[in-house]
Protein backbone atom coordinates (compact mmCIF):
# COMPACT_ATOMS: atom_id res chain seq x y z
CA UNK A 1 0.00 0.00 0.00
CA UNK A 2 1.00 3.75 -0.47
CA UNK A 3 0.60 5.64 2.27
CA UNK A 4 0.01 9.34 1.93
CA UNK A 5 2.00 12.16 3.44
CA UNK A 6 0.38 15.90 4.14
CA UNK A 7 3.52 18.29 4.27
CA UNK A 8 2.12 21.38 6.05
CA UNK A 9 4.31 24.49 6.69
CA UNK A 10 3.83 26.43 9.83
CA UNK A 11 5.05 29.71 8.74
CA UNK A 12 6.08 32.80 11.13
CA UNK A 13 4.67 36.20 9.92
CA UNK A 14 5.98 39.64 10.12
CA UNK A 15 3.77 42.10 12.14
CA UNK A 16 3.82 45.28 12.18
CA UNK A 17 2.73 47.69 15.21
CA UNK A 18 1.48 51.52 15.90
CA UNK A 19 2.29 52.26 19.50
CA UNK A 20 0.39 55.97 19.83
CA UNK A 21 -0.48 58.57 17.58
CA UNK A 22 3.09 60.64 17.54
CA UNK A 23 5.18 57.96 17.55
CA UNK A 24 6.95 56.19 14.78
CA UNK A 25 6.45 53.07 13.33
CA UNK A 26 8.77 50.03 14.11
CA UNK A 27 8.95 47.02 12.38
CA UNK A 28 9.84 43.54 14.01
CA UNK A 29 12.43 41.66 12.12
CA UNK A 30 13.64 38.47 12.08
CA UNK A 31 17.21 36.99 11.06
CA UNK A 32 16.17 33.74 10.29
CA UNK A 33 13.28 30.93 10.20
CA UNK A 34 12.46 27.74 10.83
CA UNK A 35 10.10 25.42 8.42
CA UNK A 36 7.87 22.85 10.65
CA UNK A 37 7.11 19.69 8.59
CA UNK A 38 4.22 17.84 9.79
CA UNK A 39 3.45 14.07 8.30
CA UNK A 40 0.40 11.80 8.69
CA UNK A 41 0.40 8.55 7.75
CA UNK A 42 -3.09 7.20 5.81
CA UNK A 43 -3.14 3.34 6.00
CA UNK A 44 -5.57 2.06 3.87
CA UNK A 45 -8.03 0.66 6.17
CA UNK A 46 -11.16 -1.56 5.06
CA UNK A 47 -14.15 -2.61 8.39
CA UNK A 48 -17.63 -4.23 7.90
CA UNK A 49 -19.95 -3.92 10.33
CA UNK A 50 -23.63 -5.32 11.07
CA UNK A 51 -27.07 -4.57 13.01
CA UNK A 52 -29.82 -6.36 13.44
CA UNK A 53 -27.86 -9.75 13.57
CA UNK A 54 -29.89 -11.40 16.59
CA UNK A 55 -33.16 -10.47 15.00
CA UNK A 56 -33.46 -13.65 12.79
CA UNK A 57 -36.00 -15.78 14.52
CA UNK A 58 -39.34 -17.23 13.28
CA UNK A 59 -41.90 -19.93 14.07
CA UNK A 60 -42.62 -21.99 11.55
CA UNK A 61 -45.87 -24.88 11.04
CA UNK A 62 -44.66 -28.32 9.34
CA UNK A 63 -45.82 -27.59 5.52
CA UNK A 64 -45.67 -23.77 5.29
CA UNK A 65 -43.17 -21.41 4.00
CA UNK A 66 -42.34 -18.24 5.60
CA UNK A 67 -40.06 -15.43 3.71
CA UNK A 68 -38.15 -12.15 5.11
CA UNK A 69 -36.96 -13.41 8.57
CA UNK A 70 -35.11 -10.50 10.18
CA UNK A 71 -33.01 -7.89 8.38
CA UNK A 72 -29.63 -7.44 9.18
CA UNK A 73 -27.62 -4.19 7.97
CA UNK A 74 -24.29 -4.47 7.03
CA UNK A 75 -21.89 -1.54 6.52
CA UNK A 76 -18.51 -1.56 4.71
CA UNK A 77 -15.75 1.59 5.33
CA UNK A 78 -13.14 0.90 2.75
CA UNK A 79 -10.51 3.46 1.25
CA UNK A 80 -8.70 1.20 -0.88
CA UNK A 81 -9.18 2.76 -4.10
CA UNK A 82 -8.96 -0.50 -6.31
CA UNK A 83 -12.37 -1.62 -4.45
CA UNK A 84 -13.29 -3.99 -1.85
CA UNK A 85 -15.49 -7.66 -1.24
CA UNK A 86 -17.77 -8.97 0.50
CA UNK A 87 -17.55 -13.15 0.98
CA UNK A 88 -20.04 -15.05 2.78
CA UNK A 89 -20.05 -18.72 4.21
CA UNK A 90 -22.39 -20.48 6.42
CA UNK A 91 -20.80 -21.04 9.72
CA UNK A 92 -22.89 -23.52 11.62
CA UNK A 93 -20.88 -25.45 14.66
CA UNK A 94 -18.57 -22.76 14.32
CA UNK A 95 -16.67 -24.57 11.20
CA UNK A 96 -16.50 -23.45 7.58
CA UNK A 97 -16.27 -25.27 4.90
CA UNK A 98 -17.54 -28.64 6.91
CA UNK A 99 -20.54 -30.75 6.15
CA UNK A 100 -22.97 -29.16 7.53
CA UNK A 101 -21.73 -25.78 7.93
CA UNK A 102 -24.45 -24.30 6.06
CA UNK A 103 -27.34 -26.27 7.39
CA UNK A 104 -29.50 -25.56 10.64
CA UNK A 105 -28.94 -28.13 13.27
CA UNK A 106 -31.12 -28.75 15.39
CA UNK A 107 -30.39 -27.98 19.66
CA UNK A 108 -31.98 -30.92 21.09
CA UNK A 109 -30.94 -33.27 18.01
CA UNK A 110 -28.00 -32.22 16.83
CA UNK A 111 -27.68 -35.03 14.06
CA UNK A 112 -31.26 -33.49 12.73
CA UNK A 113 -30.90 -30.66 9.93
CA UNK A 114 -32.27 -28.42 7.87
CA UNK A 115 -30.29 -28.24 4.19
CA UNK A 116 -30.14 -25.12 2.15
CA UNK A 117 -32.60 -24.39 -0.99
CA UNK A 118 -35.26 -22.20 -2.37
CA UNK A 119 -38.05 -25.32 -2.45
CA UNK A 120 -41.66 -23.53 -0.87
CA UNK A 121 -43.43 -26.94 -0.74
CA UNK A 122 -42.62 -30.25 -1.01
CA UNK A 123 -40.68 -32.92 1.30
CA UNK A 124 -37.21 -31.53 1.70
CA UNK A 125 -37.25 -28.78 4.69
CA UNK A 126 -35.01 -25.75 3.22
CA UNK A 127 -33.70 -22.51 4.43
CA UNK A 128 -32.22 -19.98 2.06
CA UNK A 129 -30.84 -16.15 2.18
CA UNK A 130 -31.34 -12.72 0.10
CA UNK A 131 -29.09 -9.68 -0.11
CA UNK A 132 -29.86 -6.19 -1.15
CA UNK A 133 -27.78 -3.07 -1.82
CA UNK A 134 -29.03 0.16 -0.27
CA UNK A 135 -29.91 2.87 -3.10
CA UNK A 136 -28.51 5.77 -0.57
CA UNK A 137 -25.34 4.64 -0.07
CA UNK A 138 -22.35 6.88 -1.08
CA UNK A 139 -20.84 3.91 -2.65
CA UNK A 140 -23.58 1.60 -3.48
CA UNK A 141 -22.46 -2.34 -4.39
CA UNK A 142 -22.68 -4.39 -7.03
CA UNK A 143 -24.60 -7.87 -5.86
CA UNK A 144 -22.70 -10.89 -7.00
CA UNK A 145 -23.60 -14.56 -8.15
CA UNK A 146 -27.64 -14.15 -7.94
CA UNK A 147 -28.11 -13.11 -4.33
CA UNK A 148 -30.11 -10.67 -5.38
CA UNK A 149 -33.02 -13.20 -4.78
CA UNK A 150 -33.42 -16.00 -2.49
CA UNK A 151 -30.46 -18.36 -3.28
CA UNK A 152 -28.46 -21.36 -1.27
CA UNK A 153 -26.52 -20.34 1.82
CA UNK A 154 -22.63 -21.21 0.57
CA UNK A 155 -20.79 -23.90 2.53
CA UNK A 156 -17.75 -22.50 1.30
CA UNK A 157 -16.32 -18.38 0.87
CA UNK A 158 -18.36 -16.95 -2.39
CA UNK A 159 -18.29 -13.38 -3.04
CA UNK A 160 -21.68 -11.81 -2.80
CA UNK A 161 -21.15 -8.04 -3.50
CA UNK A 162 -18.56 -5.62 -4.63
CA UNK A 163 -16.93 -2.38 -5.06
CA UNK A 164 -14.25 -2.13 -8.40
CA UNK A 165 -13.41 1.32 -6.91
CA UNK A 166 -13.24 3.35 -3.52
CA UNK A 167 -12.50 6.22 -1.86
CA UNK A 168 -12.13 7.83 2.23
CA UNK A 169 -15.79 7.85 2.74
CA UNK A 170 -15.49 10.64 5.30
CA UNK A 171 -17.60 11.16 8.93
CA UNK A 172 -20.83 12.22 7.58
CA UNK A 173 -20.80 9.26 4.10
CA UNK A 174 -23.19 6.14 4.58
CA UNK A 175 -20.47 4.47 3.63
CA UNK A 176 -21.61 1.08 1.22
CA UNK A 177 -24.49 -0.79 2.75
CA UNK A 178 -25.91 -4.38 2.02
CA UNK A 179 -28.65 -5.52 4.01
CA UNK A 180 -29.60 -9.63 4.47
CA UNK A 181 -32.96 -11.77 5.52
CA UNK A 182 -33.78 -15.39 5.23
CA UNK A 183 -36.16 -17.64 4.30
CA UNK A 184 -37.12 -20.78 5.25
CA UNK A 185 -39.73 -23.91 4.33
CA UNK A 186 -40.60 -27.04 6.54
CA UNK A 187 -42.21 -30.01 5.72
CA UNK A 188 -44.72 -32.24 6.87
CA UNK A 189 -42.34 -34.63 8.69
CA UNK A 190 -39.89 -32.06 10.01
CA UNK A 191 -38.99 -32.94 13.79
CA UNK A 192 -39.96 -30.04 16.59
CA UNK A 193 -36.82 -28.58 17.62
CA UNK A 194 -35.13 -25.63 17.77
CA UNK A 195 -32.65 -24.70 14.53
CA UNK A 196 -30.18 -22.85 14.35
CA UNK A 197 -27.70 -21.41 11.97
CA UNK A 198 -25.13 -18.60 10.86
CA UNK A 199 -23.66 -16.90 8.00
CA UNK A 200 -20.13 -15.05 8.49
CA UNK A 201 -19.53 -12.32 6.41
CA UNK A 202 -16.43 -10.98 5.48
CA UNK A 203 -14.61 -7.98 3.50
CA UNK A 204 -11.45 -8.40 1.17
CA UNK A 205 -9.72 -5.56 -0.81
CA UNK A 206 -8.88 -5.01 -3.31
CA UNK A 207 -12.21 -6.13 -4.89
CA UNK A 208 -9.69 -8.35 -6.99
CA UNK A 209 -8.24 -9.79 -3.80
CA UNK A 210 -9.02 -14.13 -3.51
CA UNK A 211 -11.18 -15.36 -1.12
CA UNK A 212 -10.54 -15.61 2.08
CA UNK A 213 -8.59 -18.70 3.03
CA UNK A 214 -10.24 -21.35 5.70
CA UNK A 215 -7.99 -23.57 7.36
CA UNK A 216 -8.34 -26.96 7.84
CA UNK A 217 -7.26 -27.84 11.41
CA UNK A 218 -8.03 -32.10 10.97
CA UNK A 219 -5.74 -32.43 8.35
CA UNK A 220 -3.62 -35.07 8.10
CA UNK A 221 -1.54 -34.82 5.01
CA UNK A 222 0.21 -31.73 3.08
CA UNK A 223 -2.39 -32.23 -0.03
CA UNK A 224 -5.19 -31.61 2.93
CA UNK A 225 -3.27 -28.28 4.36
CA UNK A 226 -4.64 -24.84 3.24
CA UNK A 227 -2.90 -22.48 5.02
CA UNK A 228 0.46 -21.82 7.22
CA UNK A 229 -1.46 -21.93 10.82
CA UNK A 230 -2.59 -25.62 10.00
CA UNK A 231 0.52 -26.45 10.99
CA UNK A 232 0.00 -25.51 14.40
CA UNK A 233 -2.63 -28.70 14.61
CA UNK A 234 -2.12 -31.95 16.70
CA UNK A 235 -1.55 -33.69 13.62
CA UNK A 236 1.86 -31.89 12.53
CA UNK A 237 4.02 -35.09 12.53
CA UNK A 238 1.80 -36.35 10.28
CA UNK A 239 1.63 -33.60 7.87
CA UNK A 240 5.66 -33.30 7.63
CA UNK A 241 5.56 -37.01 7.17
CA UNK A 242 3.71 -36.87 4.11
CA UNK A 243 5.59 -34.49 2.62
CA UNK A 244 8.32 -34.60 -0.28
CA UNK A 245 11.63 -33.71 0.24
CA UNK A 246 12.21 -30.41 -1.60
CA UNK A 247 9.21 -30.19 -3.18
CA UNK A 248 7.31 -26.67 -2.96
CA UNK A 249 3.93 -26.45 -1.84
CA UNK A 250 1.58 -23.51 -1.49
CA UNK A 251 -0.11 -22.20 1.28
CA UNK A 252 -1.91 -19.21 2.41
CA UNK A 253 -1.75 -17.11 5.45
CA UNK A 254 -5.11 -16.87 6.99
CA UNK A 255 -4.07 -13.28 8.30
CA UNK A 256 -4.22 -11.38 5.62
CA UNK A 257 -4.84 -14.39 3.01
CA UNK A 258 -1.25 -13.60 0.91
CA UNK A 259 0.34 -16.89 -0.52
CA UNK A 260 3.78 -18.59 0.47
CA UNK A 261 5.53 -21.39 -0.72
CA UNK A 262 7.29 -23.86 2.00
CA UNK A 263 9.77 -26.84 1.32
CA UNK A 264 10.57 -29.90 3.42
CA UNK A 265 14.31 -29.61 3.55
CA UNK A 266 16.99 -32.56 3.54
CA UNK A 267 17.27 -31.80 7.40
CA UNK A 268 13.81 -32.57 7.79
CA UNK A 269 12.65 -29.01 8.70
CA UNK A 270 9.77 -27.31 7.02
CA UNK A 271 11.28 -24.02 6.16
CA UNK A 272 9.22 -20.54 4.11
CA UNK A 273 10.89 -20.38 0.75
CA UNK A 274 9.29 -16.77 0.44
CA UNK A 275 9.56 -13.59 2.76
CA UNK A 276 7.27 -12.92 5.07
CA UNK A 277 5.08 -10.45 3.17
CA UNK A 278 2.57 -9.77 6.39
CA UNK A 279 1.74 -5.74 6.65
CA UNK A 280 1.55 -5.10 10.54
CA UNK A 281 -1.77 -2.60 11.83
CA UNK A 282 -2.20 -1.14 14.74
CA UNK A 283 -5.93 -1.90 14.10
CA UNK A 284 -5.81 -5.07 14.41
CA UNK A 285 -5.47 -7.40 16.86
CA UNK A 286 -3.30 -10.85 16.25
CA UNK A 287 -4.11 -13.75 18.86
CA UNK A 288 -2.62 -16.90 19.29
CA UNK A 289 -4.98 -18.58 16.47
CA UNK A 290 -3.07 -16.86 13.92
CA UNK A 291 -0.07 -15.82 15.23
CA UNK A 292 3.12 -17.27 17.05
CA UNK A 293 2.21 -15.65 20.18
CA UNK A 294 2.17 -17.70 23.63
CA UNK A 295 4.01 -20.91 22.62
CA UNK A 296 4.77 -23.41 25.94
CA UNK A 297 7.96 -24.74 25.03
CA UNK A 298 7.49 -27.22 27.77
CA UNK A 299 3.98 -28.14 26.57
CA UNK A 300 4.08 -27.73 22.76
CA UNK A 301 0.64 -25.94 23.01
CA UNK A 302 -0.05 -21.86 22.20
CA UNK A 303 -2.01 -20.44 25.34
CA UNK A 304 -3.73 -17.63 25.29
CA UNK A 305 -2.06 -14.38 23.79
CA UNK A 306 -3.09 -11.17 22.41
CA UNK A 307 -0.55 -8.60 20.15
CA UNK A 308 -1.72 -5.43 19.10
CA UNK A 309 0.95 -3.59 17.58
CA UNK A 310 1.80 0.49 18.47
CA UNK A 311 2.96 1.14 15.34
CA UNK A 312 1.87 0.64 11.69
CA UNK A 313 3.58 -0.55 8.62
CA UNK A 314 5.15 2.07 6.60
CA UNK A 315 4.36 1.69 2.33
CA UNK A 316 7.07 3.20 -0.16
CA UNK A 317 7.49 6.91 -0.72
CA UNK A 318 8.90 8.40 -3.70
CA UNK A 319 12.57 7.93 -3.05
CA UNK A 320 11.95 4.44 -0.97
CA UNK A 321 12.87 6.37 2.39
CA UNK A 322 10.92 6.85 5.62
CA UNK A 323 11.31 9.70 7.63
CA UNK A 324 8.99 7.49 10.57
CA UNK A 325 11.16 4.60 10.64
CA UNK A 326 13.08 4.02 14.30
CA UNK A 327 15.97 5.64 15.08
CA UNK A 328 18.28 4.66 17.96
CA UNK A 329 15.97 6.39 20.10
CA UNK A 330 12.75 4.40 19.72
CA UNK A 331 14.17 0.98 18.49
CA UNK A 332 12.54 -0.80 21.09
CA UNK A 333 9.03 -0.33 19.46
CA UNK A 334 7.48 -2.02 16.71
CA UNK A 335 8.17 -1.10 12.86
CA UNK A 336 7.54 -2.51 9.46
CA UNK A 337 8.52 -1.71 5.99
CA UNK A 338 7.03 -2.25 3.01
CA UNK A 339 8.91 -1.87 -0.08
CA UNK A 340 5.69 -2.50 -2.67
CA UNK A 341 6.42 -4.23 -5.77
CA UNK A 342 10.08 -5.03 -5.81
CA UNK A 343 11.33 -8.35 -7.02
CA UNK A 344 15.41 -10.04 -7.10
CA UNK A 345 15.51 -12.20 -10.05
CA UNK A 346 18.99 -13.88 -8.70
CA UNK A 347 21.57 -11.11 -10.00
CA UNK A 348 25.38 -11.46 -9.19
CA UNK A 349 27.35 -8.58 -8.30
CA UNK A 350 27.40 -6.79 -11.56
CA UNK A 351 23.80 -5.95 -11.00
CA UNK A 352 22.81 -6.38 -14.40
CA UNK A 353 19.68 -7.99 -13.43
CA UNK A 354 18.48 -4.36 -11.81
CA UNK A 355 19.37 -2.90 -14.77
CA UNK A 356 17.25 -4.73 -16.96
CA UNK A 357 13.98 -4.13 -14.68
CA UNK A 358 14.59 -0.11 -15.74
CA UNK A 359 17.33 1.09 -13.10
CA UNK A 360 19.48 3.76 -14.21
CA UNK A 361 22.64 2.69 -12.53
CA UNK A 362 22.07 -0.52 -10.24
CA UNK A 363 20.79 -1.61 -7.41
CA UNK A 364 21.65 1.85 -5.33
CA UNK A 365 19.25 3.66 -7.97
CA UNK A 366 16.76 0.65 -8.07
CA UNK A 367 16.23 0.69 -4.80
CA UNK A 368 15.31 4.40 -4.82
CA UNK A 369 12.55 3.68 -7.54
CA UNK A 370 9.02 3.46 -6.71
CA UNK A 371 8.14 1.74 -10.17
CA UNK A 372 7.24 -1.94 -9.75
CA UNK A 373 9.14 -4.26 -12.23
CA UNK A 374 6.70 -4.63 -14.96
CA UNK A 375 8.15 -7.66 -16.50
CA UNK A 376 8.24 -10.04 -13.62
CA UNK A 377 6.17 -11.65 -11.35
CA UNK A 378 6.86 -14.13 -8.33
CA UNK A 379 7.20 -17.55 -10.19
CA UNK A 380 8.26 -20.52 -8.46
CA UNK A 381 11.20 -22.42 -9.63
CA UNK A 382 13.25 -20.04 -10.88
CA UNK A 383 15.49 -17.37 -8.64
CA UNK A 384 12.80 -14.38 -9.13
CA UNK A 385 11.66 -13.83 -5.78
CA UNK A 386 9.04 -11.09 -4.43
CA UNK A 387 11.03 -9.81 -1.62
CA UNK A 388 8.31 -9.23 1.24
CA UNK A 389 8.79 -6.91 4.29
CA UNK A 390 10.87 -5.18 6.37
CA UNK A 391 11.07 -5.78 10.48
CA UNK A 392 13.25 -4.28 13.22
CA UNK A 393 13.50 -6.69 16.04
CA UNK A 394 10.80 -5.61 17.72
CA UNK A 395 8.48 -6.28 15.31
CA UNK A 396 10.26 -9.46 14.28
CA UNK A 397 9.53 -10.78 17.98
CA UNK A 398 5.87 -9.26 18.35
CA UNK A 399 6.53 -7.42 20.65
CA UNK A 400 5.54 -3.44 21.92
CA UNK A 401 8.21 -2.67 24.06
CA UNK A 402 11.28 -5.06 23.39
CA UNK A 403 13.47 -2.83 25.94
CA UNK A 404 13.78 -5.17 28.82
CA UNK A 405 15.77 -7.41 26.74
CA UNK A 406 19.64 -5.92 26.25
CA UNK A 407 22.24 -6.71 24.06
CA UNK A 408 23.97 -9.12 26.90
CA UNK A 409 21.02 -11.82 26.49
CA UNK A 410 22.92 -14.32 24.21
CA UNK A 411 21.90 -17.52 23.70
CA UNK A 412 18.28 -16.50 25.49
CA UNK A 413 15.36 -17.81 22.76
CA UNK A 414 12.03 -15.75 22.20
CA UNK A 415 9.51 -18.16 22.13
CA UNK A 416 6.94 -15.90 20.37
CA UNK A 417 7.64 -14.24 16.88
CA UNK A 418 5.68 -12.65 14.08
CA UNK A 419 5.45 -16.02 12.32
CA UNK A 420 2.07 -17.81 11.92
CA UNK A 421 0.85 -20.12 14.39
CA UNK A 422 2.80 -23.35 14.34
CA UNK A 423 6.06 -21.50 12.60
CA UNK A 424 8.87 -19.61 14.39
CA UNK A 425 11.78 -17.60 13.92
CA UNK A 426 14.76 -20.22 12.82
CA UNK A 427 18.19 -19.58 15.47
CA UNK A 428 21.02 -18.47 14.74
CA UNK A 429 24.58 -18.32 16.53
CA UNK A 430 23.91 -20.82 19.24
CA UNK A 431 24.71 -24.37 19.84
CA UNK A 432 26.59 -25.28 16.81
CA UNK A 433 27.89 -28.64 17.47
CA UNK A 434 26.37 -31.18 17.74
CA UNK A 435 23.25 -30.83 15.03
CA UNK A 436 21.31 -33.89 16.91
CA UNK A 437 18.51 -32.09 18.24
CA UNK A 438 16.26 -30.43 16.00
CA UNK A 439 14.29 -28.13 18.42
CA UNK A 440 17.91 -26.24 19.84
CA UNK A 441 20.34 -26.69 17.22
CA UNK A 442 21.32 -23.22 14.98
CA UNK A 443 18.88 -24.20 12.58
CA UNK A 444 20.59 -21.82 10.01
CA UNK A 445 23.64 -23.06 10.18
CA UNK A 446 22.38 -26.80 9.75
CA UNK A 447 20.71 -25.59 7.02
CA UNK A 448 23.92 -24.27 5.15
CA UNK A 449 25.54 -27.06 6.06
CA UNK A 450 23.11 -30.00 4.58
CA UNK A 451 22.78 -28.21 1.48
CA UNK A 452 26.84 -27.45 1.09
CA UNK A 453 27.16 -23.78 0.79
CA UNK A 454 30.54 -23.92 1.84
CA UNK A 455 31.73 -26.86 -0.39
CA UNK A 456 33.29 -25.01 -3.11
CA UNK A 457 35.42 -22.64 -0.87
CA UNK A 458 35.10 -19.46 -2.82
CA UNK A 459 33.59 -20.49 -6.04
CA UNK A 460 31.16 -17.65 -5.60
CA UNK A 461 28.83 -18.59 -8.39
CA UNK A 462 28.53 -22.23 -7.21
CA UNK A 463 27.36 -20.90 -3.95
CA UNK A 464 25.16 -18.72 -5.15
CA UNK A 465 23.00 -21.13 -7.18
CA UNK A 466 22.91 -23.20 -4.38
CA UNK A 467 21.82 -20.53 -1.77
CA UNK A 468 19.21 -18.77 -4.36
CA UNK A 469 18.18 -21.65 -6.50
CA UNK A 470 15.78 -24.86 -5.84
CA UNK A 471 15.05 -25.50 -2.82
CA UNK A 472 16.23 -23.08 -0.78
CA UNK A 473 15.58 -19.74 -2.68
CA UNK A 474 17.01 -17.19 -0.66
CA UNK A 475 16.98 -13.46 -1.73
CA UNK A 476 19.36 -10.77 -1.68
CA UNK A 477 16.61 -8.57 0.22
CA UNK A 478 19.23 -5.98 2.18
CA UNK A 479 17.93 -3.98 4.67
CA UNK A 480 15.93 -1.33 5.67
CA UNK A 481 18.55 0.48 7.59
CA UNK A 482 18.91 3.39 10.12
CA UNK A 483 18.81 6.33 8.60
CA UNK A 484 15.33 5.23 7.02
CA UNK A 485 15.95 4.01 3.69
CA UNK A 486 16.12 0.64 1.67
CA UNK A 487 19.59 -0.50 1.60
CA UNK A 488 21.93 -3.11 -0.42
CA UNK A 489 18.95 -4.87 -2.75
CA UNK A 490 20.11 -7.43 -4.84
CA UNK A 491 23.63 -7.12 -3.23
CA UNK A 492 23.26 -8.87 0.36
CA UNK A 493 20.43 -10.89 2.31
CA UNK A 494 19.62 -10.43 6.50
CA UNK A 495 17.43 -12.32 7.98
CA UNK A 496 15.99 -12.38 11.91
CA UNK A 497 16.55 -15.04 14.10
CA UNK A 498 15.12 -16.25 17.52
CA UNK A 499 18.03 -15.43 19.40
CA UNK A 500 18.06 -12.13 21.54
CA UNK A 501 21.27 -10.39 21.35
CA UNK A 502 19.86 -8.86 18.17
CA UNK A 503 21.56 -12.10 16.20
CA UNK A 504 20.96 -11.98 12.61
CA UNK A 505 22.21 -14.45 9.81
CA UNK A 506 23.67 -12.70 6.71
CA UNK A 507 25.50 -13.36 3.52
CA UNK A 508 27.34 -10.71 1.07
CA UNK A 509 28.06 -9.93 -2.41
CA UNK A 510 31.33 -12.35 -2.72
CA UNK A 511 30.77 -15.25 0.06
CA UNK A 512 28.02 -17.56 0.60
CA UNK A 513 29.25 -17.82 3.87
CA UNK A 514 26.94 -18.22 7.26
CA UNK A 515 27.62 -14.59 8.98
CA UNK A 516 26.49 -13.77 12.86
CA UNK A 517 25.67 -10.52 13.29
CA UNK A 518 24.66 -8.05 16.65
CA UNK A 519 22.37 -6.18 14.51
CA UNK A 520 20.93 -2.39 15.16
CA UNK A 521 17.33 -3.65 16.50
CA UNK A 522 15.99 -0.65 14.35
CA UNK A 523 17.48 -2.26 11.32
CA UNK A 524 14.97 -3.78 9.35
CA UNK A 525 15.35 -7.08 8.37
CA UNK A 526 13.88 -10.18 6.72
CA UNK A 527 11.80 -12.92 8.03
CA UNK A 528 11.84 -16.75 7.19
CA UNK A 529 9.99 -19.05 9.37
CA UNK A 530 10.49 -22.71 9.95
CA UNK A 531 7.75 -24.83 10.92
CA UNK A 532 7.90 -25.75 15.19
CA UNK A 533 8.91 -29.34 15.99
CA UNK A 534 6.38 -31.07 17.71
CA UNK A 535 7.09 -31.85 21.22
CA UNK A 536 7.61 -35.30 22.19
CA UNK A 537 5.28 -37.19 24.39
Amino acid sequence: MKNKHILIPLMLLNVTFFIGAFLMSSYVSADDSVVDNVAVTVPASCTISGTGMTSHNATIPNGTYQADIGTTTLKALCNDTDGFAIYATGYTGNTIGETNSNKLVGTTNPSTTISTGTATSGNTSNWAMKLATSSGATYPLTLDNGFGSYSSVPNSYTKVAHRDSATDVGTNATGSTLTTTYAAYMNQTQAADTYSGQVIYTLVHPSSADAPVVCNPSATTITQVRCMQDFAGGNVNSIVASMAIEQQYTLKDKRDNKSYTVAKMADGNVWMTKNLDLDLDSNITYTNMDTDLGYNSSTGLYETATWRPERSTYGPTSTHTVSQWPQTINWAHPQSYDPGNLYWNGGQSDYSDWEAYGCLGGWEECNQSLNPIPTYTLSVGTMQQHLGNYYNWAAAMAMNDSSEYDWNYSNTIVEQSICPTGWTLPRAGVNYYPYTDLYNEDTFKALWNIYDVYGEGNNYEFENEILTSSPLYYSRSGLFNAGGYLDQVGYSGMYWSAVVGDWSVGFGPTSMNLGYYTTDRNFGLSIRCIARPVVAD
